[in-house]
């Protein structure tokens, strides 16, 4: 196995596109947070791999006001189970150069009217489908574990790694 600490500069920017409704976009709203100069491990001579606690846990929060969605949408992404109703959320994004990919992986649990339910996720194409229960008031997207970050190991510079979330509403 080869694994060794590494002190590579690389600024990681999570930006987080959260979309409620095609009909409400004036309330749409992006986060973007700021990771800092990350140091991580090297797998395999060719992975660097960073864990981080990201500064804000809700990924998407939409409440009656805003309009409820009846399922969230994960742009460009992967899924697969996790412990206690939650779901692996994995999206990849091609680094500028080389094209090689850099990668992060959030475990997600979802909050319906304050309650925590399983997560139900369906793959279309290359989006991830979060089936919701009938909400009443809000629901959320969210990670309560620290974010799995790969990177090339030879990467040097600025990322920024966008998830975007979106509400959708059955017509």
């Amino acid at each position: 196995m080869n694994a060794r600490i590494t002190r590579p500069m690389l600024m990681l920017l999570v930006g987080m596109s959260t979309a409620s409704l095609p009909a409400l976009a004036a309330h749409d709203k992006e986060k973007l947070m700021y990771l800092g100069v990350l140091n991580g491990q090297i797998q395999d001579n060719s992975v660097v791999k960073v864990t981080r606690t990201l500064p804000e846990p809700v990924l998407f929060r939409a409440e009656s006001a805003d309009g409820l969605p009846d399922s969230l949408i994960v742009r460009n992404a992967e899924s697969r189970p996790a412990s206690a109703g939650a779901a692996w959320l994995t999206v990849k994004q091609r680094l500028p150069g080389d094209g090689k990919e850099a990668r992060i992986t959030l475990k997600t649990s979802l909050m319906v009217d304050g309650q925590k339910v399983p997560v139900s996720v369906t793959q279309r194409g290359v989006d991830v489908l979060i089936a919701l229960p009938p909400v009443l008031k809000s629901v959320e997207l969210r990670t309560d574990t620290p974010a799995e970050l790969e990177v090339p190991a030879n990467y040097r510079g600025h990322l920024q790694v966008a998830m975007q979330v979106e509400g959708e509403r059955a017509s």
